[in-house]
């Protein structure tokens, strides 16, 4: 077989006229697709120029507005900057959305649609479309600038009407309690608008606010008049560690008991108020009433607390560290009657005058008592009609015919008396002086009694008591020389200088308790 071998520079020939074919193909495509494309946006030009459009690559912010019409452009332009262009109002920190319109900010969408419209129509005839044609030909976009509108008195309403929104005010230093701990609250400087300055910034540029979609507030610092409450935190403490002491006194035993509140128990008493000069730390009485209520749940017998003392009483001993003063007080009570008792008899041993047990049990015939029977006897606290004075006291015994006279526990006076005589002896029990007459008068007896103390009904209306020697209409001065022995009708009688000086020492109010 044969074989043929062709040079290589023949073969180089055909390689090299087989590539300038393909180059001059793509070349004459490259060249028809420019063509073409002349041809198109020739076509394109004299169509925006017959219909009245706006040229392509012409743009209001994001919104595009090639190809259309003025009325079209300027509907698009109100939509994109009016409608749905937010806001973004800041002071730095903070931040609140709304709408540009909302602070008198508007773009004239008409003004701006005559600009975009104008692109490629104004300037040096077809030099300025020329121009034009060769910006698309780039691919360059021409934007709009907006063409805004600011209403100044409307957005300063607007602002005023957003200031307690935006202000923000100073923190205090301050106290507060929690779970019993005290804890402090450090202070912090706030900031109010300062609205003309804010507006004077909004007026200086309003396109770039609009652009930037941003309205920078100016604000003005407000430092909090106090920043230091050690002081306030010490006594609040000083408060709480001190021993709170309770004394409840029993005017008919003389017997005080005392309680001491432990300090978890005071520090839920605690308040703080505030003040232009900070925290004012105090114990508050009303706090503390429902625990010294409670208190009463350690009395036994027919004993309970009276009512809790005025609100300022115990804020005072709170606040000075003195005891809280409270009232022992007593329920009714019951007796059986026993074989022989009369109601005189019964009111004597109970220390109750006879017609208050009549009283308290409604229909009850005194002429009739049986054995066994159950009375019902008023509380004793009846016969303490006043508040009771605490730090004086009257012990009378009608065994002994003596008056003793005690203050802040100690016995300072002691007097020779007359009781009352056997039919019309004088009543036991716990009283308490009442009334102050100089000079009372006894019908009854007709008897004239000096530095008179009223103490207790012996029947309704008609009250014994405490006085110097009496005297009858005629002059004649009673008893004076039987001092010493029962000689009255009930009343306790006194030498004249003695009553007069316990007339004076003795106010109303003051326990007087008379012993058998």
């Amino acid at each position: 077989m044969r074989s043929y071998s062709y040079p290589s520079s023949l073969a180089a020939r055909q390689v090299r006229r087989s590539s300038s074919g393909v180059y001059l193909g793509v070349l004459g495509f490259v060249a028809t697709l420019f063509l073409l494309g002349l041809f198109f946006l020739g076509a394109g030009i004299l169509a925006i120029q017959v219909f009245g459009l706006v040229l392509p690559g012409v743009k209001a912010g994001d919104a595009s507005l090639a190809w259309k019409t003025r009325a079209q452009a300027a509907q698009e332009i109100n939509r994109y900057w009016n409608e749905e262009r937010g806001l973004l109002v800041t002071d730095g920190s903070r931040s609140w959305s709304t709408t540009p319109g909302f602070f008198g900010l508007w773009v004239d969408p008409a003004a701006m649609a005559e600009t975009a419209y104008q692109v490629g129509r104004t300037g040096s005839g077809e030099n300025a479309l020329a121009a034009e044609i060769e910006r698309i030909l780039r691919g360059e976009e021409l934007e709009i600038q907006p063409v805004v509108t600011w209403n100044a008195e409307y957005a300063q309403a607007q602002l005023a009407q957003w200031a307690p929104m935006i202000n923000l005010p100073a923190q205090e230093a301050s106290l507060a309690l929690e779970g019993g701990q005290l804890t402090v609250s450090p202070a912090q400087d706030g900031a109010t608008v300062d609205i003309q300055q804010s507006l004077m910034g909004l007026a200086a540029n309003p396109v770039g606010v609009m652009q930037s979609g941003v309205l920078q507030l100016s604000m003005t610092r407000v430092e909090p008049r106090v920043r230091d409450v050690s002081a306030a935190m010490a006594q609040a403490q000083a408060l709480i560690s001190r021993p709170i002491q309770v004394r409840a006194y029993d005017p008919v035993s003389n017997e005080s008991l005392d309680w001491t509140i432990p300090p978890e128990v005071v520090s839920t008493w605690l308040r703080i108020d505030g003040s232009p000069d900070g925290p004012v730390v105090s114990l508050d009485a009303g706090l503390a009433g429902p625990y010294l209520s409670s208190l009463g749940d350690h009395l036994s017998g027919d004993r309970t607390l009276g009512p809790l003392p005025d609100s300022a009483v115990v804020s005072a001993a709170l606040q000075s560290g003195a005891p809280i003063p409270l009232n022992i007080q007593h329920r009714s009570t019951e007796y059986v009657v026993q074989p022989g008792d009369t109601l005189l008899k019964i009111g004597w041993k109970v220390g109750i005058p006879f017609w208050r047990v009549t009283q308290a049990n409604p229909g009850l015939d005194p002429e009739r008592l049986t054995a066994g029977q159950t009375l019902v006897i008023p509380s004793k606290d009846e016969l303490l009609p006043l508040p009771v004075v605490p730090n004086k006291r009257i012990l009378i015994s009608i065994g002994q015919q003596r008056m003793r006279v005690f203050q802040d526990g100690s016995q300072i006076r002691e007097f020779v008396i007359s009781t009352g005589i056997d039919r019309s002896p004088t009543q036991p029990g716990i009283f308490q002086i009442q009334t102050h007459e100089p000079s009372a008068y006894a019908s009854v007896w007709d008897l004239t009694m000096p530095n008179f103390l009223g103490i207790y009904e012996a029947w309704p209306g008609f009250m014994n008591g405490i006085h110097g020697l009496p005297t009858l209409s005629s002059g004649t001065r009673l008893w004076g020389s039987i001092l010493g022995r029962p000689a009255s009708y009930g009343c306790i009688i006194l030498d004249l200088d003695d009553a007069e000086w316990l007339y004076s020492w003795a106010e109303n109010g003051v326990v007087v308790e008379i012993q058998a």
